[in-house]
């Protein structure tokens, strides 16, 4: 038993999730953290998967016991220097078009790639776009390199 903790404190949800994933705590306390933020993000998670109106499933990953400073040190945004933007609008015609398309079952998506600490979501969401595109206008699924664009990608 982990000191300080008892078998009534543990949440065996917990336990799976952190076996699962590899983690291991320090202290006492930095287990009884990490616990608490995953047991608040399953009752988000419960909340959220019960609410019928939603079209989404959400579950666990590796990042369920981070706090949100810690998530939003991957996304690398940066935010631009003036808020002044113009955005001219067309209409489009939206008549023939589907109330939903799941691009999944069209094989227009890849797995589910692991940007693990690299702070590069926008490298990752920029090839998902393209590769999906290339899949829809060329029916050819490829998987492009995130790396090369974090590499070649020099301007702030």
């Amino acid at each position: 038993m982990i000191k300080g903790l008892t078998a009534s404190t543990i949440s065996p949800m917990f336990l799976e999730h952190i076996a699962e994933h590899g983690l291991r705590y320090a202290t006492s306390e930095e287990f009884e953290f990490r616990q608490n933020i995953f047991l608040q993000k399953e009752a988000t998670i419960q909340q959220s998967n019960a609410d019928s109106v939603n079209t989404f499933t959400l579950g666990h990953n590796h990042m369920s016991t981070w706090t949100d400073d810690e998530y939003k040190q991957l996304l690398g945004y940066k935010a631009p220097a003036t808020n002044e933007t113009v955005t001219e609008y067309k209409v489009l015609d939206v008549e023939a078009v589907p109330v939903s398309i799941d691009w999944r079952t069209k094989g227009a998506v890849n797995p589910v790639k692991n940007q693990g600490q690299c702070g590069s979501c926008w490298a990752f969401s920029a090839t998902c776009a393209v590769e999906g595109h290339n899949e829809i206008k060329n029916n050819k699924l490829l998987s492009l390199s995130e790396q090369q664009l974090v590499d070649c990608v020099t301007a702030d």
